[in-house]
């Protein structure tokens, strides 16, 4: 039973199947996916149209035994994209022997996850990252992972992907920046470069969201008149539950979950005051009722608008307060929950937070990092970057006499921060004013005071030129169009010369506004050269590319002047608040259309006094139970993702990983996770299943075998197959082969997978009845014709039992499809001298 049990324990592909529609796959890999549809219905269903994007780089994880990119080949590839499929080593071997992977397309290509990135730079997944076109999808078999490698594979590559995406689009210049920028230039006020050395040879406490937060927190409140504390937003809700408010609070990101994550400092006083990017979210960024300071330029182009000020250093907003904390002159900075890894039973982040709530992180890869404890915890692709960011950073910082703290074992070691317990940092007892620090600074300086008026003015101005822009574009459609002869031939070099003096103009007259366009519809401009051009260009071609570059113009020019005409009206609302008795109806308009409900509150606040009619009175407390409510709302698109990272498949998948390479101190790790997780009823199949597998790895069979049999005893257990392997394994292991155990449990396998059928026939021999186990192999080669060495077993065994007439005919048929298969030779010989005998 050897062979068994090696197959059960390493779960590998199992047999080749053929379907009515001639498709072989691997039944392990796809089970019965194709028993009744073909492939290529499951992948349209499945995909649509999603892979036959022109000029995309997809990353695929899984072949589907070979059919999918067989299935893109056959329906033709687009022009300009490239396929990546990443396979486990052990599965692309056997696709490679099988020749399932034979005369690709030079186009596609399937690799190894260590091959991976020399592929992807062959393909120049930079320049599809520029132009916003790496996908990644899992195919069928993935999706399924009955494998149990396909998981962290996935789980790998998203990471990677993401980290890229991020990495070439804050290289690029996001335009959600330019976005977010326009929408917040009516509230970017003071810039925060007024702070200066404020706070020279003072001591700040940075607080950020990670595990360790947790252990700082309480020595935080406890020498809260000591500290000048820094909190990034994500932290609010934490601060706000034990009534903690930071002096300084900070924010980068221009995404909506980021106002989902810290909508809670918006309950805050007025006291701390807000340090974002330009390009932070608005409706963190509009609703603020203290003090703001903006970090970067009011507008996106050459103004006199653009004040001195600091820029918004990343990548994290982490990155950010830190740099913040340096320039506004503090010589000690201490990182609290600054952990850049998570803890060893998965959680991402500190108690309250979302994450925390949804419970621990199942979808964690292998990777980990070396913590300040000297101990390993896990962590990810990104965290693993940031690291390497914070280091250097760190040194720069450090080298003008600053020093960095990390006070917790807990977190990752980072070149130039300084681990020390919170028990041996040394405070000034003497308290610090941040307040009147603040009020001071900004008094006393000579920054330029806002002015309304002038940035409706300088929008004005721009709205101008890019008009221009738009005209001069539309033109040269006009033009291009109208320039080449039904053959593609340019039939007037009139019009030419037409389309080079636009250029000129465009890079002349109004050469900053169109660099402003071009950087804002940068994608579309870069989409012009493609990264592979599999088909020489026609004349054709030619005039799309002309089309194609001046739509680009077009098109960032449209979406511009749309942005700087909000920006105006958002403006002009602007001045309408400050007067006692507004057009409330402009008001309401312009915080219904941001968003900013908010600001009704604000604007009450800041008129005490003011005369409101009762049907305004109405809007108003409208408004501000839309706020109470938004505010109030725990069901957030970023509460949903939290959920996802812990949800119990993602578990089912990590655990049988663990496992498989026997790592005991992760299961552990895992198992503790687990028993804090919020669903309790749900979680107790898998607290069983973890029990089993750590049992097994200790050797202890029989409490193993208890904890599985309670897995098969529950009602409706989604393990109830992983239960059943482990008991069949565990006997067969022990060559407990009479036993109830191992028999039960294949011949219940057998039923739910047919890929255990020849495990379920072998047992059944050994226990004496051959010809029932006969009857198991002939059902089992019916359903894989294709699979010899079933067909070998059964002859051997026909063989064993004197039915020699059955053996030679199933020889003679595994030697009409196999003739050189040197088994079935020498066991024909056998068999023919048996014969003899007889």
């Amino acid at each position: 039973m050897d062979e068994n049990s090696s197959f059960i324990a390493t779960n590998d592909v199992g047999p080749i199947k053929t379907n009515v529609f001639g498709e072989k796959f691997f039944y392990n890999l796809n089970r019965d996916s194709f028993g009744k549809i073909s492939s290529q219905a499951l992948f349209e269903a499945k995909f649509g149209n999603t892979l036959f994007q022109p000029n995309s780089l997809n990353i695929i994880i899984g072949t589907d035994s070979g059919l999918l990119p067989l299935y893109l080949q056959q329906k033709g590839l687009p022009n300009g994209s490239r396929y990546i499929f990443i396979e486990p080593e052990s599965v692309l071997e056997q696709l490679i022997n099988h020749q399932l992977l034979e005369e690709l397309d030079p186009a596609i290509v399937c690799v190894t996850l260590d091959e991976w990135e020399e592929s992807a730079k062959l393909f120049k997944i930079q320049d599809y990252f520029y132009i916003n076109s790496v996908r990644s999808f899992n195919s069928l078999c993935a999706e399924d992972d009955n494998y149990n490698a396909y998981a962290e594979l996935s789980w790998h590559i998203t990471e990677m992907l993401a980290q890229g995406h991020w990495h070439y689009n804050v290289s690029l210049g996001n335009e959600a920046f330019t976005i977010r920028q326009l929408a917040n230039l009516a509230d970017n006020i003071l810039p925060a470069k007024l702070l200066t050395n404020a706070f020279q040879g003072k001591t700040a406490v940075l607080l950020a969201g990670g595990p360790s937060l947790d252990e700082a927190l309480p020595w935080v409140q406890k020498h809260r008149q000591q500290l000048i504390i820094f909190a990034v937003s994500r932290i609010s809700r934490q601060l706000k539950n034990i009534n903690l408010e930071p002096d300084f609070i900070f924010s980068v990101d221009p995404t909506e979950l980021s106002f989902d994550i810290s909508k809670e400092m918006l309950t805050f006083s007025d006291r701390p005051v807000f340090i974002y990017s330009y390009h932070t979210v608005p409706t963190l960024v509009s609703q603020w009722r203290g003090t703001g300071l903006y970090l970067g330029s009011q507008v996106p182009w050459k103004s006199t608008l653009n004040q001195a000020n600091f820029d918004g250093v990343g990548p994290t907003v982490t990155n950010t307060a830190l740099s913040v904390a340096h320039k506004f002159g503090f010589n000690r900075i201490i990182l609290a929950g600054v952990d850049l890894c998570f803890t060893r039973d998965g959680y991402t982040h500190a108690a309250g937070s979302d994450e925390h709530i949804a419970g621990p992180r199942f979808n964690l890869t292998s990777l980990q990092t070396e913590t300040n404890g000297d101990f390993m915890a896990p962590t990810s692709c990104d965290l693993v970057a940031a690291i390497n960011t914070l280091a250097i950073q760190a040194k720069a910082i450090t080298a003008t006499g600053c020093q960095i703290i990390n006070p917790s074992a807990n977190a990752a070691k980072v070149d130039n921060v300084t681990y020390r317990p919170l028990a041996d940092i040394q405070l000034d007892d003497n308290p610090v004013d941040v307040t009147a620090i603040v009020a001071k600074q900004i008094a006393a300086s000579n920054h330029r005071s806002y002015n309304d008026s002038a940035t409706i003015g300088e929008l004005k101005r721009a709205q101008f030129q890019i008009n221009a822009i738009l005209r001069l574009a539309k033109d040269a459609l006009t033009i291009n169009e109208s320039m080449y002869s039904a053959q593609g031939a340019i039939e007037n070099y009139k019009d030419k010369r037409k389309l080079d003096k636009i250029e000129k103009k465009l890079n002349r007259d109004h050469r900053q506004y169109s660099k402003l366009v071009k950087r804002f519809g940068i994608r579309n401009f870069i989409k012009i050269t493609k990264p592979f051009t599999d088909e020489d260009w026609s004349a054709e071609e030619a005039k799309e590319m002309g089309n194609a570059y001046y739509e680009a113009y077009r098109d960032g020019a449209i979406a511009l002047l749309k942005l700087i005409s909000d920006a105006v009206e958002r403006a002009q609302s602007r001045q309408e608040e400050t007067r006692d008795e507004p057009d409330f109806s402009q008001l309401f308009g312009q915080w219904r259309k941001d968003r900013s409900f908010g600001r009704a509150g604000l604007w009450r606040q800041n008129h005490p006094h003011a005369n409101i009619p009762a049907s305004v009175q109405t809007e108003f407390n409208e408004l501000e139970n839309l706020f109470t409510s938004i505010l109030s709302n725990k069901n957030t698109g970023h509460m949903a993702q939290a959920k996802n990272h812990a949800s119990f498949p993602m578990l089912k998948k990590r655990s049988g990983l663990l496992f498989k390479h026997q790592k005991t101190q992760e299961l552990k790790d895992l198992l503790s996770g687990l028993h804090k997780h919020q669903d309790q009823t749900a979680a107790v199949p898998y607290v069983y299943l973890l029990n089993g597998y750590l049992a097994e790895l200790q050797n202890d069979t029989e409490t193993a075998i208890t904890a599985y049999h309670n897995i098969i005893d529950s009602e409706d257990s989604p393990l109830l197959q992983e239960a059943l392997l482990r008991i069949a394994s565990i006997s067969i292991n022990t060559n407990d082969v009479d036993n109830t155990n191992a028999y039960l449990s294949l011949q219940c396998l057998s039923q739910i997978n047919p890929v255990y059928l020849p495990f379920y026939a072998e047992i059944v021999r050994l226990r004496g009845d051959a010809f029932a186990a006969i009857d198991v192999y002939n059902h089992y080669i019916s359903q894989f014709p294709e699979d010899t060495l079933g067909q070998i077993k059964l002859a051997t065994l026909y063989m064993e039992n004197k039915i020699y007439d059955a053996a030679e005919l199933m020889f003679d048929y595994i030697l009409t499809k196999t003739p050189d298969s040197k088994a079935a030779i020498d066991l024909k010989k056998q068999l023919t001298y048996l014969k003899t005998l007889n």
